[in-house]
């Protein structure tokens, strides 16, 4: 009895602990920014969650979804938007990645791409990528290390990912459904530095809505993914 209170005690302080690597080619990094008040992102909200049925999720595929609060005045507030999203859509057309900063909008390895939009297809763009050395993602409980084994400077994205989240919508353009979302970025930080980087968890209070964990890596003022890394976080 005593061993098995012991053994219950230290599994979850175990799954504190993971480690994810990649290598290769880097994923597709696929941003969706979107929006609970757009009448028209719902779709490119469910084409988003159509990854999570792909065994290629992580290795080719890197979904996430920032969610804007410039459509909150119209009547209903997305509780997954943050401002900063919504910035970082507004500097991506500063920068001519997007022509203008609209929803859905999609960015697809540091382009903005339309392709969701030719409904028969959608096909992603096809980019040649090298392979890179390896990335490697470390979690200890709130906090994280990126390591990657290269002597340049890049800039490494970490983005936090909840999965399965509904909202029912009482008001605005999507009143009355109940929209179900995926890859929703949570929280969204990055630095500068050369072979490795140290982050930290800053929105602890709904940790347990966390699933995943994202991380690119770009140069300095560009937007194409050198290489990346993500996974699952394991729960107790």
């Amino acid at each position: 009895m005593r061993f098995t209170l012991l053994l219950a005690m230290m599994v979850p302080s175990l799954l504190q602990a993971q480690v994810w690597t990649h290598e290769g080619k880097p994923a597709y990094v696929i941003e969706l920014f979107t929006s609970e008040g757009c009448s028209s992102c719902p779709p490119a909200d469910q084409y988003l969650s159509q990854y999570a049925e792909t065994d290629k999720l992580w290795d080719d595929y890197i979904p996430l979804a920032y969610h804007v609060d410039y459509w909150d005045y119209i009547g209903w507030k997305d509780r997954f938007a943050h401002p900063s999203y919504s910035q970082k859509q507004r500097l991506y057309r500063s920068y001519g990645v997007v022509d203008s900063v609209y929803t859905p909008g999609f960015v697809v390895n540091g382009a903005e791409w339309k392709g969701f939009f030719s409904y028969r297809t959608r096909t992603l763009p096809d980019i040649e990528a090298p392979s890179v050395t390896q990335l490697q993602l470390k979690r200890d409980k709130y906090n994280y290390t990126v390591t990657f084994f290269g002597d340049e400077q890049y800039t490494a994205h970490i983005a936090w990912l909840a999965m399965n989240e509904t909202t029912p919508v009482k008001r605005g353009e999507n009143r009355g459904k109940t929209l179900k979302h995926d890859f929703v970025v949570i929280e969204k930080q990055q630095k500068n530095a050369t072979g490795k980087w140290s982050f930290s968890l800053n929105n602890r209070q709904p940790v347990a809505q966390i699933d995943a964990v994202a991380v690119w890596l770009t140069k300095p003022k560009d937007f194409v993914p050198v290489q990346t890394v993500a996974g699952w976080i394991d729960k107790p």
